[in-house]
C-alpha cells in the first residue's frame, strides 16, 4: 500500500495540470488559424495617373483594362498580356511599378491583389475609369484671388493636363495666371505732383 504525504499529492497535481495545459496549448495550436491581414492596393488619382502617363517613366506600365472615353495615351491594353485576367496576372512585368485602370472596381482590386501576391508594386485608379472621364470632363474649379502661389501652380498643372487628356474646352478657357494684386503706397507717404501739367 502507497502512502502519500501532503507535499507530494501536491506535486503529482501540479504535474498533471501541467501536462495538461501543454497538451491542450498543443491541440490549440493545431487548430487555431493563421490570421493574415490584407492591405488594400494603394490609389492613385486621376490627375496623379495624368501626370504618370504624360510623364512616362521607363519603371511603369499602365494597363488599361477598359477602354474609356477620355483616351489613357500611353497605356497599354490589357490584350497585351492575354485574352483573360489569367493571363494577364501570369504575364504582366515584374521588373516594373503596374498601375491598372478600369471600370469594374471589384476587378481592379482583384487583379491588383493577385498581382501583389507574385512580388509586383501594383497601383490602381482611384475611382476607376468613371473618375478618369469625370475628371477629364471639364477644368478644374478656379481658385479664389488670395490662393497660395503653390495652389495656383497645382491648378496650372492641373487643367493643362486636362486639356491634354480630355476634350478641347467648348467654351472660353479658364484663366490659369494667379490674378495681381495692386500694390498700394505705404500709409503716410508724400503723394507726389506731376510736373508739367
Amino acid at each position: 500500500m502507497l502512502r502519500f504525504t501532503k507535499n507530494s499529492m501536491f506535486v503529482l497535481a501540479a504535474l498533471g495540470v501541467s501536462i495538461g495545459s501543454a497538451g491542450f496549448a498543443r491541440r490549440a495550436q493545431h487548430r487555431a488559424p493563421a490570421m493574415t491581414v490584407e492591405v488594400a492596393p494603394a490609389t492613385l488619382s486621376p490627375f496623379a495617373l495624368a501626370r504618370l502617363l504624360a510623364d512616362a517613366p521607363p519603371d511603369v506600365v499602365v494597363i488599361a483594362l477598359d477602354e474609356p472615353r477620355h483616351s489613357l495615351r500611353f497605356a497599354m491594353p490589357a490584350a497585351v498580356f492575354g485574352a483573360t485576367d489569367e493571363a494577364l496576372a501570369e504575364n504582366a512585368p515584374r521588373f516594373r511599378r503596374v498601375v491598372l485602370a478600369g471600370f469594374d472596381l471589384v476587378r481592379m482590386d482583384r487583379l491588383a491583389r493577385r498581382l501583389r501576391a507574385s512580388g509586383r508594386d501594383v497601383r490602381v485608379l482611384a475611382g476607376g475609369l468613371d473618375s478618369w472621364d469625370k475628371t477629364m470632363d471639364r477644368d478644374p474649379v478656379a481658385l479664389p484671388p488670395g490662393a497660395s502661389a503653390e495652389a495656383w501652380q497645382t491648378f496650372r498643372d492641373h487643367v493643362a493636363l486636362r486639356r491634354s487628356f480630355g476634350d478641347a474646352p467648348a467654351g472660353p478657357a479658364t484663366p490659369v495666371a494667379a490674378p495681381i494684386a495692386p500694390i498700394a503706397a505705404p500709409a503716410g507717404a508724400p503723394t507726389k505732383k506731376r510736373e508739367g501739367c
